[in-house]
């Protein structure tokens, strides 16, 4: 008596050796494809070119070559990293836009003082709204200590701070009493909370 698998075994081999008799045939009744040469039955007939018989003579075109003298010659700088950490020499958080005060006087004191107040603001981050529904679309968000502040142009920030203008990387503030306006440059890190 036969075993259900052995039946499978023997219904397995009779379909391989039917599969191999079928691949088989078909190998041997393959016929070799005709080979033709490519003819070109449409468009224009090529003819092979002609070598240069004749050389007019070699023309050098001094002009490229002195083009290329130049180019060579160029110093290569090295372009502006966009990408890159602020110097160490910047604050990272703003510049002045006044002169340098004199030391010596009270009143460039008091400039001194002022903008030293100014840069304790640190620029977080900017938000541009649709100009229809308000009428001063750009908005700036402004940290100084542990105060968040949210503003646009015009306003002012702790009653004495005017923002004169907000673009994507800084906000130009001034101050309302001594005129001295101060950029601050977009942070790229919160402030320090003490």
């Amino acid at each position: 008596m036969i075993t259900t698998n052995q039946k499978k075994v023997v219904a397995l081999a009779s379909l391989g050796l039917l599969w191999g008799g079928i691949l088989a045939w078909e190998w041997l009744a393959m016929e070799e494809p005709v080979r033709v040469p490519l003819t070109n039955v449409s468009g224009p007939a090529s003819t092979p070119r002609a070598l240069r018989g004749t050389v007019d003579g070699l023309h050098v075109q001094l002009d490229l070559l002195a083009a290329a003298r130049t180019q060579r010659e160029m110093t290569f700088t090295t372009p502006r990293n966009i990408f890159a950490s602020p110097r160490p020499d910047d604050s990272g958080a703003a510049r002045a836009t006044q002169s340098d005060p004199d030391t010596g006087s009270e009143q460039s004191l008091r400039r001194q003082e002022v903008l030293d107040g100014l840069v304790q603001f640190h620029y977080l981050g900017f938000v541009r709204m649709e100009e229809d529904r308000w009428k001063k679309g750009e908005l700036a968000v402004l940290t100084k200590n542990d105060d968040l502040h949210v503003v646009r142009t015009g306003e002012t920030v702790e009653d004495y701070v005017v923002v004169k203008a907000i673009t994507q990387e800084s906000v130009t503030l001034q101050d309302r009493r001594s005129r001295v306006e101060h950029t601050v440059l977009l942070s790229e890190e919160t402030p320090l909370q003490p």
